[in-house]
């Protein structure tokens, strides 16, 4: 939250080269809700991210389209 696209996008990109190295299987990213730029170009890396099996919004009780679970595989 609160960074350009760019940044958060490369941030995104070492969080899940770590998560991976990590053997980690599920991470959660907050980007907030906001105008949903963010969300979307963070969803547009997932999508084409080879070690990504698929993500999805968290549940609304705890924060709903504005933290993206990333299910690794």
């Amino acid at each position: 939250r609160g960074q350009r696209v760019d940044e958060a996008l490369r941030a995104v990109t070492g969080f899940l080269d770590e998560a991976v190295s990590y053997g980690m299987s599920t991470v959660r990213i907050l980007h907030g809700t906001g105008t949903g730029a963010l969300r979307q170009s963070i969803r547009e890396l997932l999508s084409d991210h080879p070690h990504v099996a698929s993500y999805e919004d968290e549940r609304a009780d705890l924060g709903g389209a504005g933290i993206t679970i990333v299910h690794i595989g």
